[in-house]
């Protein structure tokens, strides 16, 4: 249970810092982009001009790798989804397998747990 909990921490922080790199790097190229503009507005000469729109598209690579990045945090989100319906399925077959254990005086999942760890009852 502790692992699961560990799992679920990690992919929540692995999406958090996903999705903060894709918002300072659309803050950075929306920076680069508002400046270049104001530079070629400035411009004196058609070769400066040209070298601002060429750092202008160089940051296209943004799009690119914001577009991937949000796919992989998207991939987690749905990895965490799964470790939580799976946590669910487990505490739920746990509670059954206690139920019939008493309603049988049989042992019940903590005991059984035990016993398959080699720990006595």
């Amino acid at each position: 249970m502790a692992d699961q909990k560990k799992v679920q921490a990690a992919l929540q922080t692995s999406i958090k810092v996903l999705e903060s790199v894709v918002k300072e790097q659309e803050r950075a190229v929306s920076r680069i982009l508002g400046l270049s503009e104001l530079l070629i507005e400035k411009a004196q000469d058609p070769v400066t001009e040209m070298r601002v729109e060429a750092v202008m598209e160089a940051c296209t690579f943004q799009d690119i790798t914001g577009q991937q990045i949000r796919k992989v945090a998207s991939f987690l989100k749905h990895l965490k989804m799964l470790q939580q319906d799976l946590e669910m399925d487990g505490a739920a077959t746990a509670a059954v397998a206690d139920a019939q254990a008493k309603a049988q005086g049989g042992l019940n999942q903590e005991q059984v747990d035990k016993l398959l760890r080699g720990e006595a009852l």
